[in-house]
This record gives structure tokens, C-alpha cells and sequence, in this order.
């Protein structure tokens, strides 16, 4: 499995030279795993992954699935930038979980925001085949070869959190949650549990949660780097990937936090856009690049 982060920011874009280093897109996270194009959310930095997929296509055609976390609006603003959907020939599987019966359903929300008067254009001029598939909670979905495993997580309006495994590799893709960082959720350490990969949400340092610095951040949704090794440990996690990271935390706040988070455990690494993880052949192996990966796409049958 191959992970290719296009942006790692939280809550809105922070283009600048304060964030050059680490990025200022906001949530989009490529997994490409035995010729599958797997993505976890559709925030701005979903427009550069398709510019490389469309120029990896050549002449030929992109599948593509999008997996949401939840459609908060940091994590869908991106869509309607993706070139790869306006293509003819082209299709794209968007999947979601509905976590409760009055959940909305993911092609109303990404289409009400393509609407006057906020965008000029509906979700009707995408030329590309779009399929949308709305799950119930705990179902199991398998693209091609991969298996995709998902458990909810303590966010404002929901969300989830979501698991790929592959040959005995598994990645954890887990954004917007909160939970009592000394207190990991039993459905998120089981979620994770033996993973190659955990990215987590760490928005805030834990003087920040507890309100030591500014104002508390509990019931904000979000995690700090401590909860994250907690979960770590108990799930006996390879490596903890920090995400989702808070737009006033700049690149010398962001060396800082890294340089505490590994003291706390030495196996985390700090997301930044253009990062590449390229799982090893046995599990647990992992190597973190700085370029943009060049994608290979293949034709998924449905």
C-alpha cells in the first residue's frame, strides 16, 4: 500500500509561507493498494490529486473511490475542483455511512453546495460516471482486492473512522474525533488494532484541550497527540501518523509539536503535504518519502 497525503490541514485553508512546510490544504489522503485509487475525503487538497491523476491516465481512463469521514464542509470543499470528475469515461464510486436515520445523504450535500449562489455550476456538468453508495453502519466494503472496515467516532454530526487492509497491511484513517486522551474508545483500538499506520487527528496540543492555553477545546470534536499514542499503545500500532492540524499552528509550531510527540512515542511521524507511505513487504515496514507519488491507475470492475 501506497499513502500520499494532498492535505493535512483542519477547519479551513491556510495558504502562505507560514505553512509552505507542512501545508495548508485541508483533509485529502490517497491509498493506492494493488491497482485501486482509494480517497479519504474531498477537502481542498483533492484538486492536486486529481491534477496527477489525470496526468497519470494519459489518454486513458480514472477510477477512482472516495471514502468520507463526514461532510463537514473542510472535508467536501475540494469536490467540485476534482478535474478527473467532469471526464467523460471516467467514474468515480463515492462511498458514505449514514450514522443515523437522519443523516443526510452524501449526493445531496456535495450537490447543495454546488448551487447558486455559492457555485456557478451543479453536479449535473460532471461528465464522468458518479456512483454513490450509502452504507449502514458496520458494512463492509471490498474494492478489488482491499478490504475497508469502518467504526464511528465522537464528532460533532458524526463521524467515522476507517480501516484498509490488504495481504497482511492494514492502514487507519482516523479524522474528527474526541475522546478522553488518557481513555482510548474500545471501538477505535479495535478498529486499529496491529495496523502499519494510524493517522490521527492531533488539532490541538493538550494545554490547548484543557484550556491551559486559551480557551478549552473539549466537546470541540478533535484530538491532541497524547490521545493518539494512547490509542497507539493499545491497538499495538506501528506507526502514528498526526493529522488534521489546526490552521494557526505554523511551520515552527508544527516542528515543535513533532519534536514533544515523539518524545511521547518515537514511532509518529507529523503529516505533510506531499508525503509519501509506502508500506514494506512484511507488515510494519514502513518508508516515508518526501515527493508526490505518480500513480498507477487500472479499470475496477463493479
Amino acid at each position: 500500500m501506497r499513502i500520499s497525503f494532498y492535505g493535512v490541514r483542519g477547519s479551513i485553508a491556510t495558504a502562505g509561507e507560514a505553512t509552505r512546510r507542512y501545508g495548508g490544504n485541508t483533509p485529502c489522503v490517497a491509498v493506492e493498494v494493488a491497482g485501486q485509487q482509494l480517497i479519504f475525503d474531498a477537502g481542498t487538497g483533492i484538486r492536486g490529486l486529481g491534477n496527477d491523476l489525470n496526468r497519470a491516465s494519459g489518454a486513458g481512463q480514472v477510477h477512482a473511490n472516495l471514502f468520507f469521514s463526514h461532510l463537514h464542509w473542510d472535508h467536501i470543499q475540494g469536490f467540485p475542483f476534482f478535474g478527473p470528475a467532469y471526464v467523460p469515461g471516467n467514474r468515480l464510486d463515492v462511498w458514505h455511512v449514514r450514522t443515523g436515520d437522519d443523516a443526510p445523504f452524501v449526493r445531496n450535500v456535495l450537490s447543495e453546495q454546488m448551487r447558486p449562489p455559492t457555485f456557478p455550476v451543479g453536479l449535473e456538468i460532471m461528465g464522468s460516471e458518479l456512483c454513490f453508495h450509502e452504507l449502514n453502519p458496520g458494512q463492509v466494503v471490498r474494492v478489488g482486492e482491499a478490504k475497508l472496515r469502518h467504526a464511528a467516532v465522537d464528532h460533532p454530526n458524526g463521524c467515522v473512522a476507517w480501516r484498509v487492509e490488504h495481504e497482511g497491511h492494514a492502514i487507519v484513517y482516523a479524522t474528527d474525533l474526541e475522546h478522553d486522551p488518557q481513555v482510548p474508545p474500545p471501538a477505535l483500538v479495535e478498529l486499529a488494532r496491529e495496523a502499519d499506520v494510524l493517522i490521527y487527528d492531533a488539532m490541538y496540543t493538550p494545554e490547548e484541550y484543557a484550556g491551559i492555553a486559551g480557551p478549552s477545546r473539549k466537546g470541540w470534536g478533535h484530538g491532541t497527540f497524547e490521545g493518539g499514542a494512547a490509542v497507539a499503545e493499545a491497538a499495538g500500532v506501528r506507526n502514528l501518523c498526526l493529522f488534521h492540524h489546526d490552521p494557526s499552528h505554523d511551520d515552527g509550531f508544527m516542528d515543535a509539536l513533532a519534536a514533544r510527540a515523539r518524545r511521547r512515542l518515537r514511532a509518529t511521524s507529523v503529516a505533510r503535504e506531499g508525503m509519501v507511505i509506502e508500506l514494506g513487504e512484511s507488515p510494519g515496514r514502513a518508508h516515508v518519502a518526501a515527493a508526490r507519488p505518480t500513480v498507477s491507475i487500472a479499470a475496477c470492475a463493479q
